[in-house]
């Protein structure tokens, strides 16, 4: 029996010194914390990436609206096609695209309404767009009298992959504006901007 206890005693005093498997050990504590830290960051790298990548979808498709002189639904539709490429690799499947040309008064500038109908500036994919005369304010000193600006609203409806612990889902609003390059303002009635929507103000 004496002989047992002895040959326990040494071979627990072994076993304290043998160190062969505290690298499986501290591995299988750590690894988990380190997959959660990469499933985190990628989501969070990718946030970042499609929150950049709207707001420059947003101020592409107002640039390239204001670069016309007249747009048809055709050209609408070509620019957002273009706002999709742009996009790529991430689908634009939850992206929505509005463009809203909008004019201020010849007597006063904080009088700012839609101009055009909706009828040449459909919207991404589908949705509700402002009719025509319809009140739209801007920041004070966006417009002076008799002046004109594309203004491009995104929303993207932005869903985390994996870390939805950490990140929650979200709707993502920007806005871009883009004032005409080559006329007073892009026609989307036809070759001109004339409109109605001040008459008698």
């Amino acid at each position: 029996m004496m002989r047992m206890m002895r040959m326990a005693r040494i071979g627990l005093r072994r076993l304290r010194r043998d160190t062969r498997g505290i690298a499986a050990v501290e591995f299988a504590l750590v690894a988990p914390v380190l997959v959660v830290m990469l499933i985190g960051a990628i989501d969070v790298s990718r946030a970042v990436a499609l929150n950049q990548r709207v707001s420059l979808v947003t101020q592409m498709v107002a640039d390239l609206a204001a670069r016309e002189t007249q747009l048809t639904a055709a050209d609408v539709q070509a620019i957002y096609d273009i706002a999709g490429l742009a996009m790529a690799p991430y689908s634009t499947d939850d992206l929505e695209i509005s463009i809203i040309p909008v004019m201020s008064s010849t007597t006063d500038a904080t009088n700012s309404v839609v101009y055009p109908s909706t009828t040449n500036r459909p919207t991404h994919p589908t949705g509700s767009e402002l009719p025509v005369c319809h009140p739209y304010p801007l920041a004070e000193g966006l417009l002076g009298t008799n002046e004109s600006v594309i203004v491009v609203e995104t929303k993207y409806k932005y869903t985390p992959l994996w870390a939805r612990q950490v990140l929650t889902a979200d709707t993502w609003q920007k806005t871009a504006y883009a004032k005409p390059r080559k006329t007073l303002c892009v026609g989307f009635d036809g070759p001109n901007c004339a409109t109605s929507c001040f008459s008698g103000s």
